[in-house]
């Protein structure tokens, strides 16, 4: 199977620069990562511990400066560079780092076009932007002069760090994998099978990322009638509309 492509923006105004090591670990367990920009005025003091990440992670700096009303920038130049990535057809993974949910459009817009959007942020974010995503995760930092124990008190269990919103499979998604799982008894379909079929579907299907711990509440949650101790599941027939023939 080839690889997927990845690319990595950091919107340094609104993301710690003690978040730089996670966030660069996090995006390339979702493919080969061919860039890693950092957006912001570096020329703020505010800013200047990210120039430190940057050398440590080998992060490209993209300089960008506030507009005449004080406008932030740097969002405007990463939705550019995200639209001419989507527009080259060379990235499969788009992971922006950001918590500002001024970019649930450009997250919306990357899905569109079939592609991945893997949103991280080191603070809590809006229920919807983070809906917005295939995946959002909750990134730690990790502070300066941290040791050892620092680290690994951030590489917290991904049940802990993922978003408390519970979320339903969307309806186009259940028919289908309904549809290509192989059916069991009629219409039912045996749990391994469809959790294959989805996994073959979404290959960056997250379970966690749902807001549940097991795929047969997921699947409870999306409205799917189970049945055999939860073995098997099957989509529940939709009721018929009344229709008034006027004519």
């Amino acid at each position: 199977m080839t690889q997927r492509r990845a690319v990595l923006f950091v919107d340094a105004e609104n993301v710690p620069s003690g978040c730089a090591g996670k966030l660069v670990e996090e995006a390339t367990r979702h493919g080969l990562l061919l860039d890693r920009r950092i957006y912001g005025d570096f020329s703020k003091s505010s800013l200047k511990p990210w120039l430190d990440a940057a050398a440590a992670h080998a992060l490209t700096t993209r300089q960008t400066v506030a507009g005449a009303n004080g406008k932030n920038g740097s969002d405007i130049a990463m939705v550019i560079d995200a639209m001419d990535e989507l527009h080259s057809g060379q990235t499969d993974v788009f992971c922006l780092a950001t918590a500002d949910s001024d970019f649930t459009q450009l997250a919306m817009r990357i899905r569109r076009a079939g592609k991945i959007a893997i949103g991280m942020a080191c603070s809590k974010a809006s229920s919807r932007f983070q809906m917005a995503f295939d995946v959002f995760r909750i990134v730690d930092a990790v502070k300066a002069n941290a040791g050892s124990v620092s680290v690994k008190a951030s590489e917290k269990p991904v049940a802990k760090q993922a978003p408390a919103v519970r979320r339903a499979l969307k309806g186009e998604l259940l028919q289908r994998i309904f549809v290509e799982a192989p059916p069991l008894d009629g219409p039912w379909v045996a749990l391994p099978d469809l959790m294959k079929t989805l996994q073959a579907c979404q290959p960056n299907f997250d379970l966690k990322a749902y807001g549940h711990n097991q795929f047969c509440k997921l699947l409870a949650f999306s409205d799917v009638e189970l049945a055999d101790k939860n073995r098997k599941a099957r989509l529940k027939a939709q009721p018929l509309k009344k229709v008034v023939d006027n004519g």
